[in-house]
């Protein structure tokens, strides 16, 4: 059998992946360890490992003494070769952190706003950027992570929709893109929390997880076996538009009525509020108000639970939305509807996110094909 032109480089890369990977998960780890792990063989490993010591991906760190024999130097993940820029967008400001290999985060910086046209959101994100990564210039950028409200299809690069910015199809990978000296990623608020959740938490390998995001807009990630599901076009995780109240005539942004997000979302209840006459605009200016979007989200979280059977459910809300009523009506109405089934409810998270928890997350997607980056190819 003929080989195909560039297959030896391929297996080179997924082999790279694979060592990678097995330090990513166990780190310090011996060379022995990664062969048996791997399936690898003792000389290949040594070869492998012995160039990704020389470009800074891997260290040798502890010795690891066992019964007999040479004690064997420990790997671990370097620190100074790569970086990883995941970027938290909002409505206000451009946030933009730095992570190394190990996803240790080594510098962040806040750039405003003055338009939400992608144009001009563009040329923030990569201003910010260059700023966060001035001085580093000895390390490689790999790649940029996004992380946008709203509906993101990942493998297209397009912005379906976000309501809190305005966008409808935005080919906003490609725009950031030609701006960059590096890969683009996008994704939504909800993956991107998954993101930063599964990376470097080997407690969530092959874990089945439901992650909603409350914020601006509403979103969901669905992780099925410690990785996410994005469904046909990277449809999975359509929470916000679910119809939860037929006949309430709420137009929703996306053009249809009472969806969820004009119950429940930041955006929702704060145009419901100025509907209602209230002048402050602050989100829990009306407790009534609240209790209903409290209501409509834990009955609708526990509904998509109920479908999917996760083993635990994370309900993050972003800091517009960290409302410790709001919290607490969605946990209550959450567990009572599993007062009645015969499976046990899934073990349900509420935590608050700020600007990190999705930068983070952003540019853990960036170093996770550094993980995974063979395979993804020859799939």
């Amino acid at each position: 059998m003929k080989t195909r032109a560039g297959s030896k480089a391929l297996i080179r890369e997924i082999n790279e992946a694979l060592v990678l990977d097995v330090v990513r998960a166990q780190r310090p780890v011996a060379r022995a360890r990664i062969a048996s792990e791997t399936g690898l063989s003792p000389a290949t490993v040594t070869g492998i490992t012995a160039k990704l010591v020389q470009a800074g991906l891997l260290i040798e760190t502890d010795v690891a003494r066992g019964t007999g024999g040479r004690p064997a130097r420990l790997l671990d993940l370097g620190r100074g070769a790569v970086l990883a820029a995941g970027v938290r967008l909002s409505t206000s400001e451009v946030f933009v952190l730095l992570v190394n290999l190990r996803g240790e985060v080594v510098a962040s910086h806040r750039e405003p706003l003055t338009s939400v046209r992608p144009e001009d959101v563009g040329e923030s994100i990569a201003r910010a950027v260059r700023a966060a990564s001035a001085g580093r210039e000895s390390a490689t950028l790999i790649g940029v992570g996004v992380a946008i409200s709203g509906v993101v299809d990942q493998a297209s690069g397009e912005v379906r929709h976000s309501g809190s910015l305005g966008w409808a199809h935005v080919p906003f990978q490609a725009q950031l893109s030609s701006r960059l000296q590096a890969p683009v990623v996008i994704d939504s608020y909800a993956n991107s929390v998954a993101s930063g959740l599964l990376l470097f938490d080997g407690r969530l390998a092959g874990r089945d997880l439901l992650v909603f995001s409350v914020g601006p807009s509403l979103g969901a990630s669905v992780v099925v076996q410690g990785g996410i599901h994005r469904g046909f076009s990277g449809a999975a995780g359509g929470f916000a538009h679910a119809r939860v109240e037929a006949g309430a005539r709420r137009p929703c942004h996306c053009g249809a009525l009472d969806c969820l997000e004009t119950w429940s979302s930041g955006w929702g209840i704060q145009r419901e509020l100025g509907r209602r006459g209230h002048g402050d605009q602050r989100l829990d200016a009306d407790a009534a108000l609240l209790g209903e979007a409290g209501d409509r989200l834990g009955v609708a979280m526990a509904n998509a639970a109920k479908m999917f059977g996760p083993e635990r459910v994370v309900v993050a809300f972003t800091p517009e939305m960290n409302l410790p009523e709001l919290a607490a009506r969605v946990e209550r109405v959450f567990r009572r509807q599993y007062e009645h089934e015969n499976t046990p409810a899934p073990d349900l998270e509420l935590t608050a996110t700020d600007p990190s928890t999705h930068g983070r997350g952003a540019a853990y997607t960036v170093l996770a094909r550094m993980f995974t980056v063979g395979a993804t190819e020859q799939a």
